[in-house]
């Protein structure tokens, strides 16, 4: 299994560049970049023949299995979070502006009453 998975983490980054798997036939296949530029389909035995800008046999390349198809997903996943930081921006915050509060309303009192009445805005209190 560790082999597996080094074969696709290297096969993944080799074709870095421009690969990408297409879809053969029912199966997605890893073509494209400097050494797969045009390909030859052997739909039975499930392969691909690649061949390089010049024309020349580069190899030849097996159906991606779900695995690798996971990890090829993984690590476009992981390239695009990367790519799309975080840029700080700071907020222009204007000196001296004052958001307007309104002024709470207080019942009268009766004269000759003892009551005291106390409203409290945030820090401030204000008893009559």
């Amino acid at each position: 299994m560790k082999y597996q998975l080094i074969m696709v983490v290297a096969l993944l980054s080799g074709c870095a560049t421009t690969a990408a798997p297409e879809l053969i036939g029912g199966d997605y296949y890893m073509t494209g970049g400097s050494d797969c530029t045009t390909r030859s389909v052997h739909s039975t035995e499930k392969r691909v023949l690649c061949f390089d800008a010049k024309g020349k046999v580069a190899g030849e390349r097996k159906a991606m299995t779900p695995q690798q198809m996971q990890m090829y997903a993984y690590q476009q996943q992981a390239a695009q979070a990367q790519q799309s930081s975080y840029v700080y921006q700071p907020q222009v915050i204007q000196p001296n502006v004052y958001i307007p509060m309104q002024t709470p309303q207080v019942a009268q009192l009766n004269h000759g009453s003892n009551q005291v009445r106390c409203i409290t805005r945030g820090i401030y209190t204000n008893c009559r």
